[in-house]
């Protein structure tokens, strides 16, 4: 499958889904088409590959049959009265694979602005959809929605890490692994050397959406290294410390490499993770997912990390009230 025609019908999906057009977002599903959305503190719930039925915690629904959640989005007129946008900001596609980062701009009940910023991941075959992963901030679409079981904790018997390391085969999935391995070991030198000496890295705030801009100019005095776009030169301190705030350390591995098929030309890879680690602060075990949208540069150094993940969870562990 060539590239236009991956993101062809990703894109398509994605028009259809901002006009707000449940039917049309059918249209675009094959049979059996599978859609995910991570589960906030619920994480048993999240697992992939695993539907949690009827009890599944809503709007983190975790993974659903697609014509399911198509029969949801029938009613988000009700919920929106003035329509919710769902505008693609960057897009590209690697093999049957696209990759859409997308700001999506709404009024919950016509008064609470949702504002969320998102990362989807969609599977194509032929000319339909067969699965969607939707990266997002769960804490701000928790703050926002009524939802049902949404303060449910739970955690996984044990993270859904790949059998067998993946292996990079291209300069965007070389650089994805060596910084998911340096992240893992802690080793800030090599982190840091693994980026431009201006390097920036994005993720999501929560409730307060001033950090919500992937796009917006690095801060220059961050309150909090964690949240929004800081230049890695100063995120890199936090490195070495992981290790220690975790009691076996933290594990974190790709299962999944999306390398743009024009990457000479773009220089950008999506890399999906899944990590694990007990925090030595408070025992809470920490089992995030992760999409991460890294721009290489032609000598293999990485220029721009975008970060999405589950930060409901992540904050809940984190103990941040953000």
């Amino acid at each position: 499958m060539t590239e236009s025609e991956t993101l062809r019908v990703a894109l398509g999906f994605m028009s259809a889904l901002d006009a707000n057009d449940a039917e049309g977002v059918r249209s675009w599903m094959a049979p059996g088409a599978t859609w995910w959305v991570d589960t906030g503190l619920d994480r048993a719930s999240g697992a992939f590959g695993l539907d949690p039925g009827d009890g599944r915690p809503w709007p983190l629904h975790g993974e659903m049959d697609a014509g399911e959640k198509s029969d949801g989005l029938a009613g988000v007129r009700d919920r929106f009265p003035g329509g919710i946008r769902q505008i693609v900001r960057r897009s590209f596609a690697g093999g049957d694979v696209a990759v859409l980062e997308v700001a999506g701009d709404g009024l919950y009940r016509g008064e609470k602005p949702y504002r969320n910023r998102y990362c989807f991941v969609i599977t194509v075959s032929g000319d339909r959809v067969t699965s969607v992963r939707e990266y997002l901030d769960t804490r701000h679409a928790a703050d926002v929605f009524e939802g049902r079981h949404l303060d449910r904790r739970s955690s996984l018997h044990r993270q859904q890490f790949p059998d067998l390391p993946l292996s990079a085969e291209s300069r965007g999935g070389d650089a994805a692994l060596r910084l998911l391995a340096a992240i893992g070991a802690g080793d800030q030198p090599t982190f840091l050397s693994l980026f431009t000496p201006d390097a920036t890295w994005w993720a999501d705030g929560g409730r307060s959406r001033r950090w919500s801009h992937p796009e917006a100019p690095p801060e220059t005095a961050p309150d909090i290294l964690l949240v929004g776009r800081v230049r890695v030169s100063e995120r890199g301190a936090r490195i070495s410390e992981l290790q220690g705030s975790y009691a076996k350390g933290l594990r974190i591995a790709a299962h999944r490499i999306i390398e743009d098929d024009r990457f000479a030309e773009s220089g950008l890879v999506c890399v999906e993770a899944v990590s694990e680690g007990e925090r030595v602060a408070n025992g809470r075990m920490y089992q995030n997912r992760y999409a991460f949208v890294l721009t290489v540069t032609a000598g293999g150094l990485i220029d721009e990390v975008r970060e999405y993940c589950d930060t409901q969870h992540a904050f809940d562990v984190y103990e941040l009230d953000l």
